[in-house]
């Protein structure tokens, strides 16, 4: 459907959907500056660069939500033909979308294990130390922050119709 500008309904969701995506980009973008921080300021003793690897799995995860559109996951009878003629697609929708939150709070998950593991319960005084402390609090932080993210993205913003 095109919109014209004397549709002031559509304006304010293309307006809110705008917003979402601004603060999701940002959101994402202070991630990954925090962790790029980390990763300048420490060392491979007091972090190991393999740490990332929830905040990475985040990402990608953030990239494969946007190929699942929200029509996918309705259950309308005209939504069965447009997907691969059969009415197995919605489910196929929905079974994806509930993999990639399981893969996006597991890593959150994993994230603050390492923290808890590593930086917290640990024997090694040097892990001890605050400023240390924030490698594993800084990690965590990146990775719940891209959680907040890509939940953002997915629920915050409206279809037009």
């Amino acid at each position: 459907m095109f919109f014209t500008s004397n549709d002031p309904f559509s304006n304010n969701i293309k307006k809110y959907n705008y917003i979402m995506a601004f603060l999701s980009g940002t959101i994402t973008g202070i991630a990954w500056w925090i962790i790029i921080d980390i990763l300048v300021r420490s060392t491979e003793d007091l972090f190991s660069r393999i740490y990332i690897l929830p905040g990475i799995i985040i990402t990608l995860m953030l990239i494969i939500i946007h190929f699942i559109p929200n029509t996918a996951i309705q259950d309308e009878n005209n939504l069965i033909n447009l997907f691969n003629n059969d009415g197995h697609s919605i489910k196929r929708a929905r079974f994806s979308l509930f993999l990639i939150f399981l893969i996006i709070f597991s890593a959150v998950i994993a994230s603050v294990w390492i923290f808890i593991a590593d930086y917290i319960s640990t024997t090694n005084t040097n892990k001890k130390l605050t400023y240390v402390q924030w490698f594993g609090a800084g990690n965590m932080l990146f990775t719940i922050l891209l959680a907040i993210a890509s939940l953002l993205n997915r629920f915050g913003r409206k279809e037009i119709e």
